[in-house]
């Protein structure tokens, strides 16, 4: 590799240069030119300068592939007084493709800051003189500019023999400069937070942060009141390194880092304005004139008495559901690909947009939730509907007949109440949804199946909780159950994080065994709080000290019974690991485990029917089977079974002898003991 042209590179000769010139092939770049030095040259400052400015210029062209934007740090925020603001120390790249860059923190008092115009002619960032620098008020953006200035002056020997020498300086040297750049709104007289909105509505819904030069690098927008910092909001300007060069190409309504800023800024604004409202709602076109296609709503801007909304326009059509928290960022970066919602459209534009309210709910409370609704969506109604101004002619003539009251809505009903509940969370989120037909459930339909309303049909003597002894505290709960519930109850018991920690399951024995009605509902309460994170942590911990024992019965029966096992949980999930064991033989007093006895596997069997030997050729009936009550725990299953194989079968035939019954139930004509001919295989006599 030639270090002088490059590896790629191909010089070209004067004959060939010309020839490329003629036919137009050969394309110049006026900003790539750089000194070409060889032995006996005179050196002069120009050439040293041309050598500088063509390694910046490919610099800068380097840095503008990459994209512009934040590299790391260079965060803004209020500072100690109100007219100054802290600047953390990152670097970053301006869309020019230059770097800036501040090695340390630094707060600013904004009086001390120059204009951009006012730094240096050279800039360019204003055209009108603005107004002294002790009484600023307006929307500023604070940007960083690329500078250089010359340093460390040294002697300069004369260039003729009558020259004098001279001081010039020795250097030159970048730096950064701190810049306010005036946002251009027109100067309105209006409220900050109402320019606020406005500023975001020409951003986000237009080609970014307009009007800033490609030299600077936008930090943050303030707001000033003579100098006094009023808010600062980063995400309004600010962009990440390489966001805008993430989503090309795209068929996107904005790029993806547009979008996201959006949305960020929608959420620090809004909890500005709660903050300084004292957490009192508002209507959104209040404030936002442009909401993202996702966001969170202030909390109470749904009414649990009669579920009607009034945070956005009585147009749209808003529907509340809910959905597992941990599914909510999905659902929310599907919405960014949709157009942001304008709320100063025409109601024609609103009425065909369709907004849904999310309440999130943990994972582990999902099937308890979704057990209480009876449909996943409700639908809510305006707070202010058939607005005068809106209302069509068909409208005005269908108001003249009496009017119809609402019919209240049953707050007995357990779904309204639950429905009721979610609306007050404080945490909802909006999401814009697609005007397309499309189904989103699945292909079928869950139907209740009608059973006997006993307990019989199931069984509760699982030899795992036999083996645990626990057989005692799953009878006394599985009683008291509900046909649903002593199902529900299966299910927990049956599953691995249970299956596998004998403590847990007496812990959920336990849990069950003090409910005061063991339903459905109970029953998915006490799974969801088991299944909470962090809940049973500790006393995997203890299990997992000591591998080659297993919990007492003893200890397991005392945490069925209802014993403190929380408080051992909590401790063994933060205590160290040298102390569990000891912890592990105070809580669980364990056990060698036996190696002869064979370990108990988490599963649930059944019985399977031992099958009855058919005589030949007659088929033999099959018995009719009966539902039989479970042994009492005196009697122990395996002696039952000894007993019934032990016992002669009366009623069945031997081989080679006639039943005494026909398979419809009628007795045989002639004697029960018939022989059979073995030439035709009939007993008893031919038939005539």
């Amino acid at each position: 590799m030639n270090l002088t042209t490059g590896e790629t590179r191909a010089t070209l000769g004067s004959a060939e240069v010309a020839r490329l010139k003629e036919a137009g092939a050969l394309i110049e770049d006026p900003r790539r030119e750089r000194p070409r030095y060889f032995d006996g040259r005179f050196l002069a400052a120009r050439d040293l300068i041309r050598d500088q400015q063509y390694i910046l210029t490919r610099e800068a062209d380097l840095g503008q592939a990459a994209g512009s934007g934040v590299a790391s740090g260079l965060d803004v925020e209020r500072g100690s007084a109100g007219d100054r603001v802290n600047v953390a120390a990152g670097h970053g790249v301006t869309p020019a493709g230059e770097l800036v860059l501040l090695t340390r923190a630094i707060e600013l008092r904004l009086a001390d800051i120059p204009r951009a115009e006012q730094l240096s002619a050279r800039f360019g960032l204003g055209k009108v003189p603005q107004l002294s620098l002790r009484n600023r008020s307006g929307l500023f953006v604070l940007a960083l500019r690329p500078v250089e200035y010359t340093d460390n002056p040294i002697g300069s020997y004369p260039t003729s023999i009558t020259g004098q020498r001279s001081v010039e300086d020795g250097d030159v040297v970048e730096a950064t400069a701190i810049v306010l750049v005036p946002w251009q709104d027109d100067g309105a007289a209006d409220a900050f937070n109402a320019r606020r909105g406005r500023a975001a509505a020409a951003i986000f819904a237009g080609d970014g942060a307009r009007g800033l030069s490609a030299n600077v690098l936008p930090l943050a927008m303030l707001a000033l009141a003579n100098n006094v910092v009023v808010w600062v909001d980063e995400a309004m300007v600010r962009r990440e390194l390489g966001a805008d060069r993430a989503d090309l190409p795209g068929l996107g309504y904005a790029p993806r880092a547009l979008r996201l800023a959006h949305l960020v800024q929608h959420q620090v604004h809004l909890a500005d304005l709660l903050l300084a409202s004292g957490g009192r709602g508002f209507a959104a076109h209040e404030n936002f004139p442009l909401l993202p296609s996702a966001g969170p709503i202030p909390a109470g801007m749904i009414d649990s008495g009669d579920f009607t909304q009034r945070y956005f326009p009585p147009e749209m059509a808003v529907d509340f559901s809910i959905i597992p928290e941990d599914e909510l960022p999905a659902l929310v970066e599907e919405a960014l690909s949709l157009p942001p919602i304008d709320l100063e459209a025409p109601s024609a534009t609103l009425e065909s947009t369709s907004i849904l309210l999310l309440a999130p709910i943990p994972r582990n409370e999902w099937r308890a939730v979704s057990s209480r609704l009876t449909t996943r969506t409700r639908t809510l109604r305006p707070a202010a509907i058939n607005l005068v101004a809106t209302r069509k002619p068909l409208e005005i003539l269908q108001q003249l007949r009496i009017p119809r009251l609402p019919l209240p809505i049953d707050s007995s009903d357990p779904a309204n109440a639950e429905w009721a509940r979610l609306a007050a969370l404080p945490d909802l989120w909006f999401v814009r949804r697609r005007n397309l037909a499309y189904r989103d459930d699945l292909a079928g339909e869950a139907i209740r199946l009608a059973g006997r309303e006993t307990l019989d049909t199931i069984s509760s003597d699982s030899p795992r909780l036999t083996a645990l002894g626990l057989d005692v505290a799953s009878n006394r709960v599985f009683e008291r159950a509900t046909p649903r519930a002593a199902l529900e109850v299966q299910s927990l018991l049956a599953s691995p994080r249970f299956a596998e920690s004998p403590s847990l399951t007496a812990a959920a024995l336990g849990e069950l065994g003090r409910a005061e009605t063991l339903d459905q509902a109970a029953v998915l309460r006490v799974a969801a709080d088991l299944s909470a994170p962090g809940v049973g942590d500790g006393l995997i911990r203890l299990e997992r000290a000591r591998p080659d024992t297993v919990p007492s019965t003893t200890a397991l029966t005392a945490i069925a019974d209802g014993g403190d096992w929380r408080s051992a949980d909590s401790a063994a999930a933060t205590v160290r690991t040298a102390e569990l064991s000891r912890m592990a033989g105070t809580v669980l007093r364990p056990q060698p485990l036996s190696p002869a006895e064979p370990a108990v596997t988490p599963t649930l069997t059944t019985p399977t029917p031992t099958p009855t030997p058919t005589p030949t050729p007659t088929p033999t009936p099959t018995p009719t089977p009966t539902l039989t009550t479970r042994p009492s725990a005196s009697k122990p299953a395996g002696a039952t079974r000894a007993a019934a194989a032990a016992a002669p079968a009366a009623d069945s035939p031997t081989a080679g002898e006639k039943a005494a019954t026909t398979p419809s139930g009628k007795r045989r004509k002639g004697t029960p003991a018939a022989s059979t001919s073995e030439a035709t295989g009939k007993a008893g006599g031919s038939r005539k």
